[in-house]
């Protein structure tokens, strides 16, 4: 038998509402009708091409006929049609999808077509056609054409392509089937006549690494693969020979590798420093590995930031994915190229189409619609489709067999070969920080993961701790113009394998104990470094290593006589009540102070006296700059004011959130009400200190379900008043605890504040950075800053990082959700602060205190080592200079890593403790932007808002 006619009856009317929203099965079945449609063995006696025909009206069937009928319009069939074909001798396949089923459906009634088989590749090549006959058939319809396939050539090529293969002629196979797909690319090219391209993106893990994988590698079709660093080096330990193909690969151009860093952490909830680390060690493993440095940057998890841009330009990214694979809230809109502003300013070219899951027949049925789109949309129209090596659908194959014979649906592109080789549209995005949103505290409860909340709050606090060391370390190796060798890389990478996004199985204790001893080493060899050749006194050293001033307590040993109350001693406050005492120092910002041990001791210094407690400050703690009066019935802070002023400056108070708001009964004779909020009550409270350079007050109490009497955690709550900086401390301790359970933004324990102006601008710092809070779920580590014209609060959480506003004067620090164990919280609250990132690290980081057997130093007790003049400036390391382009061959150098942290422009003067004789301003890779001017001792460099630079320094 051979058929003289192929009907594919489909489930519309026409293709202009040919279906493309249907499930996975009825897609598989549409899409393969017209691939086996061509098949050559079906095709080589028929007078015609295969055609399609509304199934809710067939024609009359007719024997040789095959009618090939998909899952999606067996319901449109007329009553009894399949009987009656079957009953005329016409071939009817009904309701089968998958595609091998298909063929041998098909091909099962024909007769032998010889001995000697078809040639496969040919066979798939025919099916391919059909595919992609469908897709331009589509594509034309969605981009509002009528259908523009020459017929007849199209015709002519196909049968007698289909002859050539039967009589195994592979010259005139190939060259009917090369005409065929021409004649389908010049059709796309009379309603879209430039290039549109088609990328192919792999993602790998070690776990799907196979043969298959394997053989993709040496293909010739142009594909991208996406790939952590650590799987990369996993990979490479398992399996070298694909590792070396997929250098050779990488250094052919025929992949473009897209990486983000050596880990896809949780990058915009950490520190910069943990920024960089992560992703400057992952270009070291990818040139270790690759032999070249990736230029395209993408990620699996979510990580997208305004902060990016900026980063990735100065290491010479030429683009980036910005789509979010994983989860997470972002600017969706969708561009093939958008040029990617930074916080900064940076452009970077982009590209936002969200990919197509390649493993789906939906997928394909779908994507001559979204090509449209892009056609229509974009300047440069592109679709991205995105699998796992094992690709278990035939239509990406097909569309990638179409490479060999004519780009007729686009060419495959590597992703850096989109934004070099193809025009930018000129289309700037500017996505604001408040515009993403990360899935990190859902994806860890969801997952049933331990302590979503302090995971991040250790890390952050270790982290800048660490960098603290690394400062007296490197300022010391500078002090004796010798390398800052990398000593403490194992460590830093022990400290990043800990974080958040570590497996959190190790000792965590063994690093604490190890990031102490690091710490405390390093603050001692700069603190040998300054005493050489003093005299012998004892004493004790205190470090700063911030940029500012800091006005610091200084614990005194019980015995030891005081300092005199000049220079950097602004104050002693005696020992009372089992409470140590207290000397408070002024240290220069990057400097240090000394202090005698020795020798007579000082009488403290007169100061003025507070007022005196009246019988009415039962529940108030105060000193010259506020008042703060504690809350009666909650036990948190009821009101902080100014002596002199009436207005509260905010509240607070422990509370625990229900995932819904609930009507409350009222009090005798009192209305219900609505709240969202359980309720807290306290129980007891004590006035703990009330003399020297604090004021403590302590209280207890409980939270409580309204509606059951039931109590969901008992808490303490210590609040500390500090006479020297204006700042509160609180202290909350949870025990007894009720862990809430389900949606962890709607359902938690929390700490509560909430101020007077509704007007007030609330801002965060995102990654060292300043950013407006713009929705009402947000995260920071470092601070949450209310301002308005004339105040300033400052909420520092001590590293926690998830918080909610809850209404224009409220907000929410979340504590406790579902997994956290941690039951003991430290929160400060600065007033009147300029710069918020100075308060937050005042609060959060310990002075560093070195006993000494020698001293003072000998230029000075006090003094500094680093100057930088401007405010809102952060030093994040200090380095060697490493690879660097300058033409300059002194051979002592180092570089500093600044950012300006307020958005605002300015120029820093930075000077150190000699003069260079030369300075360069470079990006984050070494090449040099720049030379900068001298004046004495100082560099002078400007600084954009936002700006990450690293200045070179030539001694």
């Amino acid at each position: 038998m051979t058929y003289t006619d192929v009907i594919i009856l489909i489930p519309c009317h026409s293709l202009e509402d040919f279906p493309s929203d249907v499930g996975e099965s009825a897609a598989a079945g549409l899409l393969n009708a017209f691939a086996v449609a061509f098949h050559p063995a079906i095709l080589h006696k028929m007078p015609q091409l295969p055609r399609w025909h509304r199934a809710d009206d067939p024609p009359h069937p007719q024997p040789g006929q095959l009618v090939m009928i998909p899952e999606s319009s067996v319901s449109w069939l007329p009553h009894d049609w399949v009987n009656q074909a079957r009953e005329a001798e016409a071939v009817v396949v009904e309701g089968v999808s998958d595609r091998d089923e298909l063929l041998q459906a098909a091909l099962l009634p024909l007769a032998s077509t010889g001995d000697a088989p078809l040639d496969a590749e040919f066979v798939r090549d025919c099916l391919a056609l059909g595919t992609v006959w469908l897709s331009v058939e589509l594509l034309t319809r969605h981009m509002r054409n009528f259908g523009n396939v020459d017929e007849i050539r199209f015709q002519n090529r196909v049968i007698g392509t289909a002859r050539a293969v039967l009589a195994h002629d592979r010259e005139t196979a190939q060259a009917h089937l090369q005409a065929a797909f021409e004649i389908l690319l010049e059709a796309r090219e009379q309603f879209y006549p430039v290039d549109s391209y088609l990328i192919d993106l792999c993602l790998l893990i070690p776990d799907v690494v196979n043969e298959e994988f394997a053989a993709q590698i040496r293909s010739t079709t142009a594909w991208n693969l996406l790939v952590s660093g650590t799987d990369l080096t996993t990979i490479a330990e398992q399996h070298p020979e694909i590792a070396a193909d997929l250098k050779t690969a990488v250094a052919e151009q025929r992949i473009c590798v897209l990486a983000a860093e050596q880990d896809d952490s949780s990058v915009p909830v950490l520190p910069m420093s943990s920024w960089l680390h992560h992703l400057l060690t992952g270009q070291q493993t990818f040139r270790r590995l690759l032999g070249a440095t990736p230029n395209v940057w993408g990620r699996r998890r979510f990580g997208l930031s305004p902060v990016w841009p900026q980063i990735l330009q100065q290491l010479g990214y030429v683009g980036a994915l910005h789509v979010a694979i994983d989860d997470g809230i972002y600017p969706d809109a969708e561009h093939s190229r958008m040029r990617w502003q930074g916080n900064d300013g940076t452009l970077l070219e982009a590209f936002s189409r969200i990919p197509l899951a390649a493993d789906g027949a939906a997928t394909f049925l779908r994507a001559p619609q979204r090509l449209a789109e892009s056609m229509d949309n974009d300047h440069v129209a592109a679709i991205c489709f995105a699998r796992w090596p094992e690709v278990k659908t035939p239509w990406l194959e097909d569309w990638r067999r179409s490479q060999k014979y004519a780009p007729v649906l686009g060419k495959f592109i590597t992703f850096d070969r989109l934004f070099t080789v193809t025009a930018s549209p000129g289309r700037i995005s500017n996505h604001h920080a408040g515009d993403y949103f990360t899935p990190f505290l859902l994806q860890h409860v969801a997952r049933r993961e331990a302590n979503p909340i302090s995971r991040y709050a250790d890390h952050v606090l270790r982290s800048q701790r660490f960098d603290q060391a690394r400062w007296c370390q490197a300022m010391s190796r500078m002090l004796h113009q010798q390398p800052i060798s990398p000593d403490d890389l194992a460590l830093r990478q022990r400290l990043e394998a800990a974080g958040p996004d570590g497996k959190r199985d190790g000792d965590v204790g063994e690093l604490t104990r190890d990031l102490a001893e690091y710490e405390s080493l390093s603050a001692r060899e700069l603190t040998q470094t300054l005493l050489h050749g003093a005299s012998q006194t004892p004493g004790m050293m205190i470090l700063n290593p911030q940029r500012f001033g800091r006005r610091l307590h200084v614990p005194w040993p019980a015995g030891t006589p005081y300092p005199p109350v000049s220079g950097a001693v602004k104050a002693i406050e005696p020992g009372q009540n089992q409470h140590p005492g207290e000397v408070i120092v002024d240290v220069p910002g990057f400097g240090f102070a000394w202090l005698p041990t020795s020798g007579p001791s000082a009488t403290p210094a007169k100061r003025s006296s507070l007022r005196p407690r009246m019988p009415n400050d039962a529940w108030t703690i105060f000193n010259e700059r506020f008042e703060v009066t504690l809350n009666e019935a909650t036990g948190g802070i009821g009101q902080v004011r100014h002596p002199q002023k009436r207005q509260n400056r905010f509240s607070q108070l422990v509370s625990f959130r229900y995932p819904r708001e609930r009507q409350i009964p009222g009090g005798e004779g009192e209305p219900p009400f609505k709240s969202q909020y359980a309720e807290t009550r306290c129980t007891g409270h004590q006035l703990i200190r009330e003399h020297g350079a604090w004021q403590e007050f302590a209280t207890e109490g409980e939270i409580i379900d309204q509606l059951t009497g039931q109590v969901l955690a008992q808490f303490q709550q210590r609040t500390k008043l500090d006479r020297y900086r204006p700042a509160i401390e609180i202290d909350v301790s949870l025990t007894a605890v009720v862990v809430p359970d389900g949606d962890p933004w709607n359902n938690y324990f929390c700490l509560r504040f909430a101020w007077e102006s509704s007007s007030a601008a609330v801002t965060r710092c995102l990654v060292d950075e300043a950013s407006e809070v713009s929705n009402d779920r947000f995260e920071t580590t470092e601070y949450i800053e209310i301002a308005d014209e004339t105040e300033r609060l400052t909420i520092i959480p001590y590293g926690l990082p998830f918080h909610r506003k809850t209404g224009p004067r409220m907000l929410d620090a979340l504590l406790i959700v579902h997994g956290e164990t941690r039951r003991d919280f430290h929160f400060a609250v600065a007033m009147d602060q300029t710069y918020p990132l100075e308060a937050a690290r005042e609060a959060t980081l310990p002075a560093l205190i070195v006993p000494t057997e020698s001293g003072p130093p000998r230029g000075a007790s006090t003094g500094w080592l680093l100057h930088i003049d401007t405010r809102g400036m952060e030093l994040l390391e200090l380095h060697d200079l490493g690879e660097t382009d300058s033409a300059t061959t002194s051979p002592v150098g180092y570089v500093l890593r600044v950012l300006e942290t307020e958005g605002r422009g300015r120029t820093a003067r930075i000077r150190l403790f000699r003069s260079p004789i030369a300075a360069i301003k470079r990006a984050l890779s070494g090449t040099t932007e720049y030379p900068l001017p001298l004046e004495g001792d100082a560099v002078i460099c400007e600084f954009k808002p936002y700006e990450l630079a690293e200045i070179e320094l030539r001694f």
